[in-house]
């Protein structure tokens, strides 16, 4: 993928962890894409009422709202959206509900930055080409 489709690539960072959110923006956007960040799910769903995002990346244990339940309403808003979990707790009964609600897949913090380029470069070529198949 070149880096003018890259950058037309949006992509959204949803963790309350800000150092986790300002490291993943910084590679991505090194690596050539548009990144937005939010710090909880609420902002996350106004974020993305007004713009659909190429891929979103979001954190699942977070306060006033969890990540399954902004994903669920994400998918609301844009049926179309590639969500990747993230979580660095034991939260497999929200792992599974997430993975059961179409997420594409879940990654373990803390992340290794290598193989979220690798995946979101994988998503993207999917969606590109129409060859995506859902839950890795």
């Amino acid at each position: 993928m070149n880096m003018k489709k890259k950058a037309e690539t949006s992509i959204l960072i949803v963790d309350d962890n800000i150092g986790q959110c300002k490291t993943m923006s910084f590679i991505l956007k090194r690596n050539g894409y548009a990144v937005t960040t939010a710090d909880n799910g609420s902002e996350a769903l106004a974020i993305v009422e007004k713009s659909p995002f190429d891929l979103i990346f979001m954190d699942i244990k977070m306060p006033l709202m969890n990540g399954v339940e902004a994903y669920k309403q994400i998918k609301n808003i844009r049926p179309e959206a590639r969500v990747i979990m993230m979580t660095a707790y034991a939260v497999e009964d929200l792992v599974e509900e997430a993975i059961n609600n179409n997420a594409y897949t879940c990654l373990y913090k803390p992340l290794d930055m290598s193989e979220v380029l690798d995946l979101t470069s994988e998503i993207l070529e999917k969606k590109q080409t129409g060859k995506e198949k859902k839950n890795g």
